[in-house]
């Protein structure tokens, strides 16, 4: 619900200003998150978002592994920040 409320506030607005940006992608769930990852691919395909990594998934409790990749998935995210758009 609360990123859709977000979506829909920002698409207009953002879309020609923010046009082959990059973003990441964390998705926490209890059995599955396949359609949450989906629905977010479909919103910033449309926004002509680039993603700067595969989207980090956990299904269940976050283990070490799973705080681990959100933490290079932030860093990769950060790092692309640097580049010319």
């Amino acid at each position: 619900g609360a990123l859709k409320h977000f979506f829909d506030q920002i698409y207009y607005p953002c879309l020609a200003a923010t046009e082959g940006r990059g973003y990441g992608l964390f998705v926490h769930g209890n059995n599955d998150t396949t359609g949450a990852v989906r629905s977010v691919q479909t919103v910033v395909k449309g926004l002509s978002w680039t993603p700067v990594a595969e989207p980090v998934c956990v299904v269940a409790t976050p283990t070490r592994d799973d705080l681990d990749a959100c933490r290079e998935l932030g860093a990769v995210a950060a790092a692309t920040l640097t580049l010319p758009t």
